[in-house]
């Protein structure tokens, strides 16, 4: 792949660590300060990473709407002063990430990566699928049977980290009495669940989209009944029916599952390709892990399970292995404790992925949304294989 790297600047700021990073990797990096020649090159390739560092002449965020618009297919880096730094308004502007004017190191190689893989995968998909169909959709249910343990928040920012790879995303919450997926997101739904129910039910003049509330990054929700009560008129039959239409429209649905099995939660579990089931490294919490295991188990859907351990920290109580071994099943992702970064983004109702996009806890969940998203695709792949060996062979 021939990625156009470039770089601009207003101030005539020079590109020296940026340039060096590249030519390690073999990159050659264009360099302009003229508003012309910027355009003439992102015109020439449009496989283009564009550094742009601005605040002489032009407001960065406003000069980044405008070359989104022009030149789509661009990756926009915005270089901002720390003061300045808003992942929300960068991509609202349509940048594709920000580094901070004074970055480190490995800043720089973490953004320059993140581009490099957006990049590659953009163009797997332009040289594959010239007028590509909406792809099979994934349904995730993200399930624990104690509460507490951040599987909402996992939902939510797992969600996120989805729309930022350009999937269409939902969430179901399942929590049909007490769910907050929409408070935790700052959003005041005039539409649920039970509207739809009530009005939409088998008529298809009311799509479930108009009872689903948007978010401002790319998340739709479908959100709880506003009254506890009302979950009585819902019956598996209707989250049967809302799963089956979502997918129909979205790339991927997430199901926030409540802490107890009812009818309802277990047609959610029976509809999902796979069961993302929280715990965390507390004995309580593991044994009713295990009972939640046997159940599954019982019902012969065990095998969608992928074991995600949260708020894990070495040296605390129980390590990995010993975990796997209580379980026996391996631990699919581990997520490190960061309570003050999952606190702050709960109380200001905004995914922490987007307002804390480089702690720990948010690089985790980017990487498990990598290592689903990959996963699926190495499947895709050798079922290809597969068929092109079976054809080659007849």
């Amino acid at each position: 792949m021939n990625l156009n790297w470039i770089y601009f600047s207003d101030t005539k700021a020079s590109p020296s660590e940026i340039k060096t990073i590249l030519e390690k990797d073999n990159f050659e990096l264009n360099t302009t300060y003229q508003m012309e020649r910027l355009h003439n090159l992102l015109r020439e390739n449009n496989q283009s990473v564009l550094f742009l560092k601005a605040g002489s002449l032009y407001n960065v965020y406003d000069l980044s709407q405008e070359i989104s618009a022009l030149y789509p297919n661009a990756y926009i880096i915005l270089i901002v002063p720390e003061n300045m730094e808003n992942l929300k308004k960068a991509m609202q502007m349509g940048a594709s990430d920000t580094l901070r004017s004074s970055f480190e190191e490995n800043d720089l190689l973490e953004v320059i990566q993140h581009a490099k893989k957006f990049m590659e995968h953009r163009s797997k998909l332009d040289q594959n699928y010239i007028n590509p169909p909406k792809e099979e959709c994934r349904v995730f249910a993200i399930s624990s049977p104690k509460g507490g343990v951040g599987k909402t928040s996992i939902t939510i920012n797992l969600a996120v980290s989805f729309a930022k790879m350009g999937k269409k995303v939902a969430i179901m919450d399942g929590n049909l009495q007490f769910g907050d997926v929409a408070m935790y997101c700052n959003l005041k739904p005039k539409r649920t669940i039970y509207e739809w129910v009530k009005e939409g039910f088998g008529r298809d003049n009311y799509p479930i989209s108009q009872y689903m509330t948007s978010s401002e990054y790319g998340v739709s929700i479908l959100a709880a009944p506003q009254r506890p009560e009302f979950f009585e008129g819902i019956s598996e039959h209707h989250i049967k029916a809302a799963i089956e239409e979502m997918k129909k429209q979205f790339d991927i649905v997430l199901i926030d599952m409540a802490t107890y099995l009812s009818d309802i939660h277990l047609r959610c579990l029976d509809l999902a390709d796979e069961i993302l089931l929280i715990t965390t490294n507390e004995l309580s919490v593991m044994r009713l892990t295990q009972l939640y295991l046997e159940t599954l188990e019982t019902i012969n859907i065990k095998d969608k399970v992928k074991l995600l351990l949260n708020r894990f920290q070495k040296g605390q109580s129980l390590e990995v292995k010993k975990i796997e071994e209580i379980f026996g099943m391996d631990v699919y992702h581990t997520l490190p404790e960061q309570s003050n970064v999952v606190v702050a983004s709960i109380n200001a109702g905004y995914p922490y992925i987007l307002s804390n996009s480089r702690s720990h806890l948010s690089k985790s969940v980017l990487k498990l949304s990598e290592t689903l998203f990959a996963e699926k695709n190495n499947e895709i792949l050798e079922i290809k294989k597969d068929k092109r060996w079976y054809l080659l062979g007849k």
